[in-house]
């Protein structure tokens, strides 16, 4: 990673905000006007997602890239393929995480904040119940063609784009300017986690964020944490989609939450160990010290 200076990415590092700052405020006044020409709301959400993805996170990440040197796609790590057994052990970590992943968002889910920080909270609470409402919304009734639709927005763009701003731009950009690598992965997985304002999701979000940003580290191309996190949010959308439409099916979110169940905690016991040795093997096998 030698291909800008240290003085070109703190270069970079300021004119990338400022392209975020400057199409993040932009962006509601784009999507606001949108939202009041589209008669259908579903529409006016998947409009509203596209837009964002596009002009907050893609549009800054390649504008930096393209000004701070004349090899953008070796600065996003985009010029760099993984290997299939990479990406095969990287989406099976991903699996095998998830009953761990369930206790710890179930966890996350009820925590409560001081007494004297009820109204706070209680902001907080509302403030994800309405998104959730806009999701359960958007998917009640929803055919497979609009579920496809969801999965190609919600999953490949915003999978690809997030990845592409928070570890290609901002991830690469930080580890030019010397800082220790894994001070780099976390201070950007908190930025990504802080990022969507969900509290009470935090710090599973934050432990994902992480999770992409040594995937990126580890094998130096940021199409591996893109497949990861478009496979992640797919699945995500998929199961919110299946649950809205067959209440009485079994959610996945409720795997290994149990923790009165012996075999709940057997399973999570089983996706720790599965999950570290996993990770652990991934990292070996792309010559990393993670130590």
């Amino acid at each position: 990673m030698n291909n800008i200076k240290l003085a070109q990415s703190r270069l970079a590092i300021m004119l990338l905000f400022a392209f975020f700052a400057f199409f993040l405020i932009l962006t509601p006044i784009i999507t606001g006007g949108i939202t009041q020409l589209c008669e259908r709301p579903e529409v006016a959400i998947r409009l509203s997602i596209i837009i964002q993805d596009i002009l907050v996170f893609i549009l800054p990440t390649i504008a930096t890239a393209l000004l701070c040197t004349r090899l953008p796609a070796s600065l996003l790590g985009l010029d760099v393929k993984p290997g299939l057994k990479q990406m095969f052990l990287a989406v099976l970590i991903l699996l095998c995480s998830m009953p761990v992943m369930n206790v710890i968002v179930e966890w996350n889910k009820n925590i409560h904040l001081p007494e004297s920080m009820a109204q706070l909270e209680t902001a907080f609470r509302n403030m994800e119940d309405s998104a959730q409402a806009v999701v359960d919304n958007l998917m009640a009734g929803a055919s497979v063609g609009s579920l496809i639709v969801s999965i190609l927005i919600v999953g490949v763009l915003a999978g690809l784009s997030e990845e592409l701003f928070f570890r290609g731009g901002m991830q690469r950009i930080f580890m030019f300017t010397k800082m220790n690598p894994h001070v780099a992965i976390w201070s950007v997985a908190l930025i990504f986690s802080i990022f969507h304002f969900q509290f009470f999701g935090f710090v599973p979000r934050l432990l994902l964020g992480a999770y992409f940003g040594y995937l990126l580290w580890w094998s130096k191309s940021v199409w591996l944490p893109i497949v990861v996190h478009t496979i992640n949010n797919s699945l995500v959308v998929y199961f919110t989609w299946h649950n809205v439409n067959n209440p009485d099916s079994v959610n996945p979110d409720t795997i290994g939450t149990d923790l009165t169940s012996s075999a709940d905690i057997l399973l999570i016991c089983m996706s720790t160990l599965l999950t570290v040795g996993l990770i652990l093997y991934l990292a070996k096998m792309c010559k990393v010290n993670i130590k």
